[in-house]
């Protein structure tokens, strides 16, 4: 019966680790993920006691005698909690080597002469990390999509972008600078309004709505300074939403 705990012994391992090139978070996650599925219980004890042997304390080669040193490599995971047969040590030496785990270099009289390979260091093993492209902002319509509408509330900062009153999802309006046929569902174009400003603005020009704010007192001088230059900024394309 098997009763090893190879994971258990990757932890024990990596608290030893001292000031050597080691990752032991990087080594971890990417034994427990990708190595250790492919890896029986003994490729699992011979692969990380070469481990402790070799990468851990900072050589890239190391010399073990299996023969003698099986004995006490993982203790209790052959039949009825027996040592690993030293046959089968030499099996699972080799099957080692031919998955690409680890290279046996040469057999001297002190033992087998071996280079282990890092998890990230085997061709294949971790599959590529797939990055999803920046979409381009002038490309996406704001305006018909629902969660795109909410990034431009939330660009606003929950506040219409003319009259600075707070809005929120169930009040807000998608208004467009430059009205429709002409005017583009962009980020540039579009602004989150209170419904008071959509139906005064109408079809005028955004910089004359402004205009019209501050001459009726809803804007005071300091803010209509404000909301000037952030239309300009929206058309220039500054003011871009999360995405």
């Amino acid at each position: 019966m098997l009763v090893s705990r190879p994971s258990i012994e990757v932890g024990l391992i990596l608290e030893k680790q001292s000031n050597h090139d080691l990752d032991a978070k990087r080594f971890l996650e990417d034994f427990e993920d990708f190595l250790a599925p492919r890896l029986d219980i003994y490729e699992q004890v011979i692969y990380l006691y070469v481990l402790r042997h070799s990468r851990l304390v900072g050589k890239s080669e190391v010399t073990i005698g299996f023969k003698s040193r099986r004995i006490k490599m993982g203790f209790g995971i052959g039949v009825k909690g027996k040592p690993m047969a030293e046959a089968t040590c030499y099996e699972k030496l080799r099957s080692l080597q031919a998955k690409g785990y680890l290279e046996i270099l040469d057999v001297v009289q002190d033992g087998t002469k071996l280079r282990l390979r890092l998890p990230s260091e085997i061709p294949g093993l971790i599959p590529p990390l797939v990055t999803k492209a920046e979409p381009d902002l002038d490309e996406v319509d704001f305006f018909s999509v629902p969660e795109n509408r909410l990034r431009i509330l939330r660009r606003e900062g929950n506040q219409c972008f003319y009259c600075l009153k707070a809005i929120d999802s169930s009040n807000y309006v998608i208004e467009h600078v430059l009205s429709r046929p002409s005017g583009e569902n962009t980020y540039r174009n579009l602004v989150a309004a209170c419904r008071n400003c959509n139906n005064k603005k109408n079809d005028t020009l955004a910089e004359d709505h402004i205009r019209n704010l501050h001459r009726t007192g809803y804007l005071s001088p300091e803010e209509f300074e404000v909301r000037m230059r952030a239309l300009a900024q929206l058309k220039s394309g500054q003011l871009k939403p999360d995405f």
